[in-house]
C-alpha cells in the first residue's frame, strides 16, 4: 500500500493543482533571478 491509497481522488487533484501552481511560481522566480544576474553581469562588462 502506498502513501496515497488512503487519500481521496479530490484531495489528490487538489494537491496536484497546488504543486503545479507552486512549480510555475518557482520557475518564474528562477527566470527573474537569472535575468537579474545576466543584467548585472552585462552592466559590469
Amino acid at each position: 500500500m502506498n502513501e496515497f491509497s488512503q487519500i481521496g481522488e479530490a484531495e489528490l487533484v487538489d494537491e496536484l493543482s497546488r504543486l503545479t501552481t507552486q512549480t510555475a511560481k518557482l520557475r518564474a522566480r528562477m527566470f527573474d533571478l537569472m535575468a537579474e544576474l545576466d543584467r548585472r553581469r552585462t552592466n559590469v562588462a
